[in-house]
Protein backbone atom coordinates (compact mmCIF):
# COMPACT_ATOMS: atom_id res chain seq x y z
CA UNK A 1 0.00 0.00 0.00
CA UNK A 2 1.29 3.17 -1.08
CA UNK A 3 1.34 5.87 2.08
CA UNK A 4 1.05 9.79 1.84
CA UNK A 5 4.79 9.94 2.21
CA UNK A 6 5.47 7.94 -1.22
CA UNK A 7 2.78 9.50 -3.14
CA UNK A 8 4.50 13.11 -2.15
CA UNK A 9 8.06 12.09 -3.22
CA UNK A 10 6.83 10.50 -6.35
CA UNK A 11 5.12 14.43 -6.88
CA UNK A 12 7.91 15.96 -6.06
CA UNK A 13 9.61 13.81 -8.27
CA UNK A 14 8.18 14.47 -11.21
CA UNK A 15 8.07 18.30 -10.91
CA UNK A 16 11.81 18.39 -10.48
CA UNK A 17 12.21 16.01 -13.81
CA UNK A 18 9.55 18.41 -15.46
CA UNK A 19 11.84 21.42 -13.98
CA UNK A 20 14.78 19.86 -15.35
CA UNK A 21 13.56 19.43 -18.76
CA UNK A 22 11.89 22.61 -19.10
CA UNK A 23 15.35 24.39 -18.26
CA UNK A 24 17.23 22.25 -20.25
CA UNK A 25 14.79 23.04 -23.58
CA UNK A 26 14.87 26.45 -22.79
CA UNK A 27 18.70 26.37 -22.27
CA UNK A 28 19.16 24.92 -25.65
CA UNK A 29 16.55 27.48 -27.32
CA UNK A 30 18.60 30.24 -25.90
CA UNK A 31 21.47 28.63 -27.76
CA UNK A 32 20.45 27.51 -30.71
CA UNK A 33 17.94 30.23 -31.95
CA UNK A 34 20.25 32.80 -34.23
CA UNK A 35 23.25 30.41 -34.26
CA UNK A 36 24.33 32.49 -37.39
CA UNK A 37 22.99 35.57 -37.45
CA UNK A 38 26.15 37.37 -36.49
CA UNK A 39 29.36 36.95 -38.97
CA UNK A 40 32.12 34.86 -37.71
CA UNK A 41 34.89 37.15 -36.40
CA UNK A 42 38.50 37.04 -36.55
CA UNK A 43 39.17 34.38 -33.54
CA UNK A 44 36.35 32.56 -34.42
CA UNK A 45 37.66 32.53 -38.31
CA UNK A 46 41.04 31.40 -36.99
CA UNK A 47 39.45 27.99 -35.28
CA UNK A 48 37.38 27.90 -38.74
CA UNK A 49 40.20 27.83 -41.10
CA UNK A 50 43.38 26.00 -39.08
CA UNK A 51 40.87 23.12 -37.92
CA UNK A 52 38.49 22.61 -41.52
CA UNK A 53 37.97 19.19 -42.53
CA UNK A 54 41.39 18.94 -45.20
CA UNK A 55 43.79 20.10 -42.98
CA UNK A 56 46.36 17.39 -42.47
CA UNK A 57 46.45 16.61 -38.18
CA UNK A 58 49.92 17.42 -38.40
CA UNK A 59 49.35 20.73 -40.01
CA UNK A 60 46.90 21.70 -37.41
CA UNK A 61 49.66 20.53 -34.69
CA UNK A 62 52.28 22.98 -36.76
CA UNK A 63 49.87 25.91 -36.50
CA UNK A 64 48.76 25.82 -33.21
CA UNK A 65 52.37 25.40 -31.94
CA UNK A 66 53.67 28.29 -33.53
CA UNK A 67 50.47 29.97 -32.47
CA UNK A 68 51.06 28.04 -28.59
CA UNK A 69 47.70 27.46 -28.19
CA UNK A 70 46.35 24.00 -26.80
CA UNK A 71 45.59 21.82 -29.40
CA UNK A 72 42.04 19.92 -27.28
CA UNK A 73 39.57 22.01 -28.87
CA UNK A 74 41.33 22.24 -32.74
CA UNK A 75 41.27 18.54 -32.64
CA UNK A 76 37.38 18.56 -31.32
CA UNK A 77 36.42 20.97 -33.92
CA UNK A 78 38.65 18.93 -36.60
CA UNK A 79 36.70 15.76 -36.25
CA UNK A 80 33.14 17.70 -35.85
CA UNK A 81 33.78 19.57 -39.17
CA UNK A 82 34.70 16.19 -41.10
CA UNK A 83 31.24 15.02 -39.65
CA UNK A 84 29.29 18.14 -40.42
CA UNK A 85 31.49 19.95 -43.01
CA UNK A 86 33.12 23.35 -42.98
CA UNK A 87 30.35 25.79 -42.23
CA UNK A 88 29.46 28.74 -39.66
CA UNK A 89 26.52 26.41 -37.86
CA UNK A 90 29.04 23.51 -38.23
CA UNK A 91 31.60 25.51 -36.36
CA UNK A 92 29.26 27.16 -33.94
CA UNK A 93 26.76 24.10 -33.46
CA UNK A 94 29.72 22.75 -31.70
CA UNK A 95 29.82 25.33 -29.15
CA UNK A 96 26.34 25.36 -28.73
CA UNK A 97 25.97 21.65 -28.33
CA UNK A 98 29.12 21.88 -25.70
CA UNK A 99 26.66 24.56 -23.88
CA UNK A 100 24.13 22.60 -23.45
CA UNK A 101 25.80 19.75 -22.29
CA UNK A 102 27.64 21.79 -19.96
CA UNK A 103 23.93 22.91 -18.42
CA UNK A 104 23.53 19.40 -17.12
CA UNK A 105 27.12 18.86 -16.18
CA UNK A 106 26.41 21.56 -13.97
CA UNK A 107 22.76 19.93 -12.65
CA UNK A 108 25.08 16.66 -12.10
CA UNK A 109 27.70 18.50 -9.83
CA UNK A 110 24.89 20.48 -7.46
CA UNK A 111 22.99 17.92 -7.00
CA UNK A 112 26.36 15.62 -6.07
CA UNK A 113 28.13 18.65 -3.89
CA UNK A 114 25.00 19.76 -2.19
CA UNK A 115 21.43 18.40 -3.15
CA UNK A 116 18.84 18.63 -5.68
CA UNK A 117 17.51 21.49 -5.52
CA UNK A 118 20.79 23.34 -5.88
CA UNK A 119 21.79 21.39 -8.70
CA UNK A 120 18.43 22.86 -10.47
CA UNK A 121 19.28 26.09 -9.64
CA UNK A 122 23.22 25.40 -10.79
CA UNK A 123 21.74 24.48 -14.01
CA UNK A 124 18.47 27.44 -13.90
CA UNK A 125 21.63 29.93 -13.70
CA UNK A 126 23.72 28.09 -16.26
CA UNK A 127 20.78 28.09 -18.75
CA UNK A 128 20.21 31.62 -18.12
CA UNK A 129 23.90 32.93 -17.96
CA UNK A 130 24.07 35.78 -20.92
CA UNK A 131 27.92 35.28 -20.70
CA UNK A 132 27.78 31.53 -20.92
CA UNK A 133 25.13 31.97 -24.14
CA UNK A 134 27.30 34.41 -25.69
CA UNK A 135 30.25 31.97 -25.78
CA UNK A 136 27.70 28.89 -26.83
CA UNK A 137 27.46 30.79 -30.21
CA UNK A 138 31.24 31.27 -30.96
CA UNK A 139 33.02 28.65 -32.86
CA UNK A 140 36.09 28.60 -29.61
CA UNK A 141 36.92 26.77 -26.79
CA UNK A 142 35.38 28.51 -24.23
CA UNK A 143 31.85 26.09 -23.40
CA UNK A 144 34.48 23.19 -23.73
CA UNK A 145 36.90 24.65 -20.67
CA UNK A 146 33.63 25.85 -18.88
CA UNK A 147 31.94 22.25 -18.54
CA UNK A 148 35.58 20.74 -18.16
CA UNK A 149 36.64 23.60 -15.16
CA UNK A 150 32.75 22.61 -13.79
CA UNK A 151 33.61 18.95 -13.75
CA UNK A 152 37.14 20.05 -12.04
CA UNK A 153 35.60 21.56 -9.59
CA UNK A 154 33.23 18.68 -8.43
CA UNK A 155 35.94 16.09 -8.49
CA UNK A 156 38.24 17.95 -5.94
CA UNK A 157 35.54 18.60 -3.89
CA UNK A 158 34.92 14.78 -4.23
CA UNK A 159 38.75 14.30 -3.84
CA UNK A 160 38.87 16.03 -0.66
CA UNK A 161 35.55 14.11 0.97
CA UNK A 162 36.28 11.04 -0.34
CA UNK A 163 39.78 10.56 -0.59
CA UNK A 164 41.57 7.99 -2.98
CA UNK A 165 43.00 6.60 -5.85
CA UNK A 166 39.42 6.52 -8.14
CA UNK A 167 38.62 10.42 -6.89
CA UNK A 168 42.49 11.38 -7.24
CA UNK A 169 42.63 10.11 -10.64
CA UNK A 170 39.38 11.08 -11.57
CA UNK A 171 40.06 14.90 -11.04
CA UNK A 172 43.89 14.78 -12.51
CA UNK A 173 42.20 13.46 -15.65
CA UNK A 174 39.54 16.15 -16.05
CA UNK A 175 41.71 18.85 -14.81
CA UNK A 176 44.34 17.75 -17.62
CA UNK A 177 41.63 18.13 -19.94
CA UNK A 178 40.73 21.51 -19.19
CA UNK A 179 44.63 22.21 -19.33
CA UNK A 180 44.37 21.19 -22.73
CA UNK A 181 41.80 23.64 -24.06
CA UNK A 182 43.06 26.58 -21.97
CA UNK A 183 45.94 27.58 -20.49
CA UNK A 184 43.81 29.27 -17.80
CA UNK A 185 43.19 25.99 -16.43
CA UNK A 186 46.54 25.96 -15.33
CA UNK A 187 45.59 28.93 -13.21
CA UNK A 188 42.23 27.23 -12.03
CA UNK A 189 44.74 24.23 -11.01
CA UNK A 190 46.70 26.43 -8.73
CA UNK A 191 43.91 27.86 -7.12
CA UNK A 192 42.21 24.82 -6.45
CA UNK A 193 45.46 23.32 -4.93
CA UNK A 194 46.21 26.50 -2.49
CA UNK A 195 42.24 26.05 -1.29
CA UNK A 196 42.65 21.98 -0.96
CA UNK A 197 45.50 22.37 1.15
CA UNK A 198 43.89 24.58 3.28
CA UNK A 199 41.57 22.20 4.09
CA UNK A 200 44.35 19.89 4.73
CA UNK A 201 45.97 22.12 7.00
CA UNK A 202 42.44 22.99 8.94
CA UNK A 203 41.81 19.32 9.12
CA UNK A 204 45.59 18.51 10.72
CA UNK A 205 45.64 15.75 7.79
CA UNK A 206 49.14 13.26 8.21
CA UNK A 207 51.03 13.13 5.13
CA UNK A 208 49.48 10.32 3.78
CA UNK A 209 45.84 12.09 3.08
CA UNK A 210 47.95 14.89 0.61
CA UNK A 211 48.29 12.22 -1.01
CA UNK A 212 45.58 12.01 -3.36
CA UNK A 213 46.05 15.69 -4.05
CA UNK A 214 49.27 15.74 -4.88
CA UNK A 215 48.47 12.32 -7.43
CA UNK A 216 45.84 14.27 -9.03
CA UNK A 217 47.91 16.91 -9.51
CA UNK A 218 50.82 15.25 -10.90
CA UNK A 219 48.59 13.49 -13.50
CA UNK A 220 47.69 17.22 -14.61
CA UNK A 221 51.59 17.88 -14.89
CA UNK A 222 52.45 14.39 -16.50
CA UNK A 223 49.54 15.16 -18.97
CA UNK A 224 50.61 18.94 -20.39
CA UNK A 225 54.46 17.52 -20.03
CA UNK A 226 53.91 16.98 -24.18
CA UNK A 227 53.02 20.35 -24.53
CA UNK A 228 55.65 21.80 -22.16
CA UNK A 229 57.50 23.83 -24.69
CA UNK A 230 54.26 25.45 -25.91
CA UNK A 231 53.56 26.50 -21.89
CA UNK A 232 57.32 27.61 -21.56
CA UNK A 233 57.21 29.99 -24.40
CA UNK A 234 53.76 31.39 -23.07
CA UNK A 235 55.34 31.65 -19.68
CA UNK A 236 58.17 33.39 -20.97
CA UNK A 237 55.83 36.14 -22.78
CA UNK A 238 56.68 39.68 -21.74
CA UNK A 239 54.39 41.43 -24.05
CA UNK A 240 50.53 40.61 -24.32
CA UNK A 241 47.81 42.35 -26.26
CA UNK A 242 45.59 43.09 -22.81
CA UNK A 243 45.43 46.19 -21.19
CA UNK A 244 46.85 46.58 -17.79
CA UNK A 245 43.86 45.57 -15.05
CA UNK A 246 42.63 47.69 -12.52
CA UNK A 247 42.70 46.41 -8.84
CA UNK A 248 38.29 46.49 -9.34
CA UNK A 249 38.56 44.48 -12.08
CA UNK A 250 35.89 41.83 -10.78
CA UNK A 251 33.19 44.31 -10.32
CA UNK A 252 33.13 44.40 -14.43
CA UNK A 253 34.05 40.92 -15.18
CA UNK A 254 31.33 39.98 -12.63
CA UNK A 255 29.15 42.66 -14.37
CA UNK A 256 29.75 41.06 -17.70
CA UNK A 257 29.15 37.47 -16.59
CA UNK A 258 25.28 39.31 -16.32
CA UNK A 259 25.24 40.78 -19.73
CA UNK A 260 26.11 43.88 -17.70
CA UNK A 261 22.40 44.58 -15.92
CA UNK A 262 23.07 46.72 -12.96
CA UNK A 263 19.69 44.97 -11.17
CA UNK A 264 21.13 41.27 -11.95
CA UNK A 265 24.48 42.35 -11.43
CA UNK A 266 23.52 43.37 -7.26
CA UNK A 267 21.16 40.69 -7.14
CA UNK A 268 23.40 38.12 -7.79
CA UNK A 269 26.52 39.81 -5.66
CA UNK A 270 23.76 39.90 -2.87
CA UNK A 271 23.58 36.27 -3.02
CA UNK A 272 27.25 35.46 -3.18
CA UNK A 273 28.26 37.71 -0.54
CA UNK A 274 25.58 36.03 1.59
CA UNK A 275 26.62 32.60 1.32
CA UNK A 276 29.02 32.30 4.27
CA UNK A 277 26.07 33.60 6.20
CA UNK A 278 23.63 30.46 4.88
CA UNK A 279 25.93 27.81 4.77
CA UNK A 280 27.29 28.19 8.45
CA UNK A 281 23.39 27.42 9.74
CA UNK A 282 21.24 24.60 9.74
CA UNK A 283 24.33 22.40 8.16
CA UNK A 284 21.88 19.01 8.00
CA UNK A 285 19.47 20.94 5.53
CA UNK A 286 18.55 20.49 2.19
CA UNK A 287 22.31 18.24 2.17
CA UNK A 288 22.42 15.35 -0.22
CA UNK A 289 22.99 12.11 1.17
CA UNK A 290 26.76 11.22 1.65
CA UNK A 291 27.27 15.00 -0.15
CA UNK A 292 29.90 16.80 1.70
CA UNK A 293 29.39 19.76 4.52
CA UNK A 294 28.28 22.85 2.56
CA UNK A 295 30.47 24.88 4.21
CA UNK A 296 33.77 23.03 2.94
CA UNK A 297 31.79 23.15 -0.30
CA UNK A 298 31.73 27.20 -0.22
CA UNK A 299 35.07 27.45 1.02
CA UNK A 300 36.61 25.01 -1.54
CA UNK A 301 34.85 26.86 -4.45
CA UNK A 302 35.47 30.39 -3.08
CA UNK A 303 39.12 30.21 -2.37
CA UNK A 304 39.86 28.53 -5.69
CA UNK A 305 38.57 31.24 -7.52
CA UNK A 306 40.02 34.19 -5.13
CA UNK A 307 43.92 32.67 -4.84
CA UNK A 308 43.22 32.06 -9.27
CA UNK A 309 42.29 35.53 -9.57
CA UNK A 310 44.93 36.93 -7.09
CA UNK A 311 47.41 35.06 -9.14
CA UNK A 312 46.38 36.30 -12.51
CA UNK A 313 46.07 39.65 -10.90
CA UNK A 314 49.54 39.43 -9.19
CA UNK A 315 50.88 38.74 -12.68
CA UNK A 316 49.19 40.59 -15.10
CA UNK A 317 50.72 43.99 -12.32
CA UNK A 318 54.36 42.34 -12.19
CA UNK A 319 55.20 40.58 -14.87
CA UNK A 320 52.63 40.93 -17.92
CA UNK A 321 48.94 41.59 -18.59
CA UNK A 322 47.23 38.31 -18.79
CA UNK A 323 43.72 39.02 -16.90
CA UNK A 324 40.97 39.16 -20.06
CA UNK A 325 36.98 38.58 -19.19
CA UNK A 326 36.50 35.89 -21.41
CA UNK A 327 39.55 34.12 -20.33
CA UNK A 328 37.97 33.82 -16.42
CA UNK A 329 34.94 31.83 -17.84
CA UNK A 330 37.11 28.80 -16.38
CA UNK A 331 36.13 30.28 -12.96
CA UNK A 332 32.63 30.64 -13.58
CA UNK A 333 31.13 27.31 -13.11
CA UNK A 334 32.41 27.69 -9.27
CA UNK A 335 30.91 31.00 -9.37
CA UNK A 336 27.61 29.96 -10.07
CA UNK A 337 27.40 26.78 -8.06
CA UNK A 338 28.37 29.11 -4.93
CA UNK A 339 24.94 31.73 -6.12
CA UNK A 340 23.22 27.65 -6.63
CA UNK A 341 23.86 27.15 -2.99
CA UNK A 342 23.00 30.42 -1.60
CA UNK A 343 19.46 29.51 -3.22
CA UNK A 344 19.25 26.23 -2.49
CA UNK A 345 19.29 27.63 1.58
CA UNK A 346 17.15 30.25 1.53
CA UNK A 347 14.45 30.49 4.11
CA UNK A 348 11.27 30.17 3.53
CA UNK A 349 10.92 28.29 0.74
CA UNK A 350 8.38 30.43 -1.03
CA UNK A 351 11.09 33.13 -0.56
CA UNK A 352 13.30 30.80 -2.17
CA UNK A 353 10.96 30.52 -5.83
CA UNK A 354 10.33 33.82 -5.96
CA UNK A 355 13.39 34.73 -5.96
CA UNK A 356 14.32 32.07 -8.46
CA UNK A 357 11.40 33.29 -10.70
CA UNK A 358 12.56 36.89 -10.21
CA UNK A 359 15.87 35.95 -11.42
CA UNK A 360 14.48 33.86 -14.40
CA UNK A 361 12.14 36.81 -15.37
CA UNK A 362 15.21 39.77 -15.30
CA UNK A 363 17.61 37.64 -16.97
CA UNK A 364 15.21 36.65 -19.79
CA UNK A 365 14.07 40.13 -20.28
CA UNK A 366 17.78 41.61 -19.95
CA UNK A 367 18.80 39.07 -22.75
CA UNK A 368 16.21 40.30 -25.02
CA UNK A 369 15.87 44.03 -24.36
CA UNK A 370 19.93 44.00 -25.30
CA UNK A 371 19.56 43.09 -28.66
CA UNK A 372 20.94 40.25 -28.62
CA UNK A 373 19.61 38.17 -31.24
CA UNK A 374 18.83 41.37 -33.64
CA UNK A 375 22.01 43.76 -33.90
CA UNK A 376 24.93 43.17 -35.04
CA UNK A 377 27.97 42.88 -32.69
CA UNK A 378 30.55 41.25 -34.51
CA UNK A 379 33.19 42.13 -37.04
CA UNK A 380 31.22 41.79 -40.41
CA UNK A 381 33.76 39.75 -42.65
CA UNK A 382 30.65 37.74 -43.92
CA UNK A 383 28.93 40.99 -45.03
CA UNK A 384 32.26 42.48 -46.59
CA UNK A 385 32.68 39.52 -48.90
CA UNK A 386 28.80 39.15 -49.90
CA UNK A 387 28.93 43.02 -50.40
CA UNK A 388 31.86 42.33 -53.08
CA UNK A 389 30.33 39.25 -54.50
CA UNK A 390 26.70 40.95 -55.09
CA UNK A 391 27.85 43.62 -56.38
CA UNK A 392 26.72 44.18 -59.94
CA UNK A 393 30.07 45.30 -60.82
CA UNK A 394 32.21 42.60 -59.72
CA UNK A 395 33.45 40.34 -62.95
CA UNK A 396 35.17 37.28 -61.13
CA UNK A 397 36.71 37.10 -64.62
CA UNK A 398 38.61 40.41 -64.44
CA UNK A 399 38.50 41.58 -61.21
CA UNK A 400 41.04 40.95 -58.40
CA UNK A 401 41.03 40.99 -55.01
CA UNK A 402 43.82 41.72 -52.37
CA UNK A 403 42.70 42.19 -48.38
CA UNK A 404 43.74 42.54 -44.85
CA UNK A 405 43.55 39.59 -43.20
CA UNK A 406 43.21 37.41 -46.08
CA UNK A 407 42.59 34.22 -44.83
CA UNK A 408 39.28 35.39 -43.10
CA UNK A 409 37.77 36.97 -46.19
CA UNK A 410 38.96 33.28 -48.24
CA UNK A 411 36.94 31.64 -46.28
CA UNK A 412 34.01 33.18 -46.82
CA UNK A 413 34.70 33.16 -50.26
CA UNK A 414 34.88 29.48 -50.29
CA UNK A 415 31.60 29.36 -48.68
CA UNK A 416 29.89 30.84 -51.40
CA UNK A 417 31.69 28.95 -54.01
CA UNK A 418 32.86 31.80 -55.73
CA UNK A 419 36.50 30.92 -58.12
CA UNK A 420 38.43 33.56 -56.51
CA UNK A 421 41.51 33.65 -54.89
CA UNK A 422 42.47 36.61 -52.54
CA UNK A 423 45.87 37.89 -52.00
CA UNK A 424 47.01 39.45 -48.80
CA UNK A 425 47.51 43.28 -49.23
CA UNK A 426 51.45 43.64 -49.70
CA UNK A 427 53.49 45.58 -52.14
CA UNK A 428 54.95 42.61 -53.48
CA UNK A 429 51.33 41.26 -54.25
CA UNK A 430 50.15 44.78 -56.19
CA UNK A 431 53.38 44.81 -57.57
CA UNK A 432 53.51 41.63 -59.26
CA UNK A 433 49.69 42.17 -60.53
CA UNK A 434 51.05 45.44 -62.13
CA UNK A 435 54.47 44.13 -63.40
CA UNK A 436 53.02 40.38 -64.60
CA UNK A 437 50.56 42.78 -66.53
CA UNK A 438 48.22 43.28 -67.80
CA UNK A 439 47.09 44.91 -64.54
CA UNK A 440 43.41 43.69 -63.61
CA UNK A 441 41.15 46.49 -64.51
CA UNK A 442 39.33 46.62 -60.92
CA UNK A 443 41.08 45.38 -57.69
CA UNK A 444 38.88 45.46 -54.50
CA UNK A 445 40.43 46.05 -51.23
CA UNK A 446 38.57 44.05 -48.08
CA UNK A 447 39.62 45.77 -45.34
CA UNK A 448 39.36 43.64 -41.32
CA UNK A 449 39.71 45.64 -38.09
CA UNK A 450 39.91 48.42 -39.00
CA UNK A 451 43.78 47.65 -40.08
CA UNK A 452 44.75 50.09 -43.41
CA UNK A 453 47.43 48.35 -45.11
CA UNK A 454 50.71 49.75 -44.74
CA UNK A 455 51.27 52.89 -46.62
CA UNK A 456 53.65 52.09 -49.35
CA UNK A 457 50.57 49.77 -50.66
CA UNK A 458 48.49 52.88 -50.38
CA UNK A 459 50.97 54.54 -52.59
CA UNK A 460 51.87 52.16 -55.12
CA UNK A 461 47.64 51.30 -54.88
CA UNK A 462 46.99 55.43 -55.75
CA UNK A 463 49.52 55.39 -58.61
CA UNK A 464 48.26 52.92 -60.56
CA UNK A 465 44.12 52.68 -59.59
CA UNK A 466 41.51 55.40 -58.83
CA UNK A 467 39.41 54.69 -55.83
CA UNK A 468 35.87 54.70 -56.84
CA UNK A 469 33.61 53.44 -54.12
CA UNK A 470 33.57 52.30 -50.20
CA UNK A 471 31.78 50.38 -47.95
CA UNK A 472 31.85 50.36 -44.61
CA UNK A 473 30.75 47.43 -42.28
CA UNK A 474 31.35 46.80 -38.71
CA UNK A 475 35.19 46.69 -38.48
CA UNK A 476 35.58 45.46 -41.86
CA UNK A 477 35.41 47.55 -45.22
CA UNK A 478 35.15 47.33 -49.18
CA UNK A 479 37.30 48.87 -51.81
CA UNK A 480 36.76 49.17 -55.06
CA UNK A 481 39.36 50.69 -57.22
CA UNK A 482 39.59 50.86 -61.01
CA UNK A 483 42.79 50.98 -63.00
CA UNK A 484 43.92 54.69 -64.21
CA UNK A 485 44.51 54.89 -67.92
CA UNK A 486 48.18 56.14 -66.85
CA UNK A 487 49.91 55.54 -63.94
CA UNK A 488 50.49 58.72 -61.74
CA UNK A 489 54.28 59.06 -61.11
CA UNK A 490 53.18 60.92 -57.31
CA UNK A 491 50.97 58.43 -56.48
CA UNK A 492 48.25 60.43 -57.43
CA UNK A 493 45.08 61.62 -55.67
CA UNK A 494 41.71 59.82 -55.36
CA UNK A 495 37.71 60.12 -55.81
CA UNK A 496 35.73 58.31 -53.06
CA UNK A 497 31.93 58.40 -52.74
Amino acid sequence: MTTAGEVTLRIRTSIAIAIVALILLGGSALRLYGLTFQSLWLDELFSMVFSRSDLPFKDIVRVYLDDVHPLGYPFLLHLWLLLFGDTDLAGRSLSAALGILGIAVMLLTGRRLISTEAGIYAALLTALNAYHIAYSQEARMYTLVFMLAALSYGALVSLLHQPGWRTAVSYGLVTAAAAHVHYYALVMLLGQVVAAATVLIARRARWRDWLPLLAGSAIVGLAVLPWLGAVRRVLAMDEYWPTPPKPWFFIDYFHAYFGRSLILSLLFGVLLAAVPFLVSRRPGVDRQAGAPPPATVAWLLAASVVVSLAAAFARSVLIVPMLQPRFTIVFLPAILLLIAIALARLRPRPLRALVAAGLTVLSLAGLLRSGYYTEARKEQWREAVDCMLTDPRFDVRTDACLAVLAPGFQYYVDQRSAALRIGEATVEALQGMVDDGPAPPVLWLLVARNQDPAEEFRRLQRQHYLRTDQFVFLKTAVERWELRAQPEPDGGGEATR
